[in-house]
């Protein structure tokens, strides 16, 4: 069941908590150091997902610094092991987090993968996309400045 309403842009992003492949905790949304935020809901099997990595790695490796990056594997037709070797094989730009129990997928409403959310600092939604054409670096540039 997806949330009675899915956060739009200008709303205070949800903050939730999933764990990594591990099983350790991780907190998706406002990071306590105030920065801004994307996460990608994404599987393995995604092809919408695969075209996106370009533009994911290059936001990373342009905003890594000021950016924190989260990739909520959703978990329809992955398990885990089968996630941990893509993550292994592919070096995703994000830290994967594996929602089995689908509470970030219900808090951000994402009713696809290729969904992604930009979180600014002060932790409203600033960007909702979906599909493989989006142009992270270039939103992230509006969000926290070139």
């Amino acid at each position: 069941r997806l949330a009675a309403q899915a956060p739009t842009v200008g709303q205070p992003a949800p903050t939730v908590t999933v764990a990594d492949l591990d099983g350790k905790p991780v907190r998706v949304g406002l990071s306590t150091a105030k920065r801004a935020a994307v996460v990608e809901f994404w599987a393995t099997w995604c092809e919408l997902c695969r075209a996106l990595l370009p533009s994911m790695r290059t936001a990373q490796h342009q905003y890594g610094d000021r950016v924190d990056f989260y990739g909520v594997n959703v978990t329809v037709n992955d398990s885990r092991e089968h996630v941990r070797r893509y993550v292994t094989q592919n070096h995703p730009p994000f830290v994967t987090v594996y929602d089995d129990r689908g509470v970030a997928v219900r808090a951000f409403g994402a009713l696809a993968t290729s969904h992604v959310v930009i979180i600014d600092r002060s932790g409203r939604i600033a960007y909702i996309g979906d599909g493989a054409d989006q142009n992270i670096p270039a939103e992230l540039a509006r969000v926290v400045g070139k």
